[in-house]
């Protein structure tokens, strides 16, 4: 009873993190890494529209969350847009970067995240 308990409990909290406004950010942000390379416009255009209401969402929100949650939200910032740059789509670059002036310091971090991404690829 106590391992199906603390399973639950676990599953719980992964669940929740998964879909918090960072979580949220970060899984758009991984999706378009492993796959934006073959996106059709179609499938960029709804992505980035999807990901542009989460940063505007973030933006808004940014003082309630955590110092982590920022950090994993910038990054995955940083991600998206470095793979929306390499994949040649500079409109959802633009878009994001132009909400994220908006909240100074995070616009360091997630350029700061999009420069450690791109040098993991190579670029």
């Amino acid at each position: 009873m106590k391992r199906i308990l603390l399973f639950a409990l676990a599953a719980t909290l992964l669940s929740a993190c998964a879909f918090s406004l960072p979580g949220k950010i970060a899984q758009i942000a991984d999706k378009v890494a492993a796959k934006g390379a073959d996106f059709t416009p179609e499938q960029w255009q709804k992505t980035n529209a999807q990901f542009e209401k989460l940063v505007k969402q973030y933006v808004d929100e940014y003082d309630k969350f955590s110092t982590e949650e920022k950090k994993k939200a910038n990054a995955a910032i940083g991600k998206y847009t470095a793979t929306a740059i390499k994949c040649g789509v500079a409109d959802a670059a633009k878009e994001v970067n132009a909400l994220l002036k908006k909240v100074p310091d995070s616009v360091d971090a997630a350029v700061e995240g999009a420069r450690g991404f791109l040098e993991e690829l190579g670029l």
